[in-house]
């Protein structure tokens, strides 16, 4: 998780890496702890929990995102179509 975040040429806020390692440590505790004694390869229970918190941050993206479309697309029912104005008004 660090070394991808290291390696990434993308422009980063602290914010986003600690949401991003945060997802991946969570999930792979909740993913060993409930696996542990699945299990009998050891190698096997840690490719798991690696695997799980791998995908973990883009799960979490992509659940964010879902989750803010659905909040806009219902804002847009609510008020009519009519979101937050953008830009300036034109004078007359």
């Amino acid at each position: 998780m660090t070394a991808r975040i290291l390696l990434s040429s993308d422009p980063v806020t602290f914010g986003f890496v600690l949401r991003r390692f945060l997802a991946a440590a969570i999930t792979a505790a909740i993913v060993g702890l409930a696996t542990k004694d699945h299990f009998q390869s050891t190698g096997l229970w840690l490719a798991t929990v690696g695997g799980a918190g791998y995908a973990a941050p883009e799960v979490a993206d992509y659940f964010l995102r879902y989750v803010k479309a659905k909040g806009e697309q219902k804002l847009k029912e609510v008020t009519g179509g009519k979101g937050k104005a953008k830009g300036k008004k034109k004078r007359k």
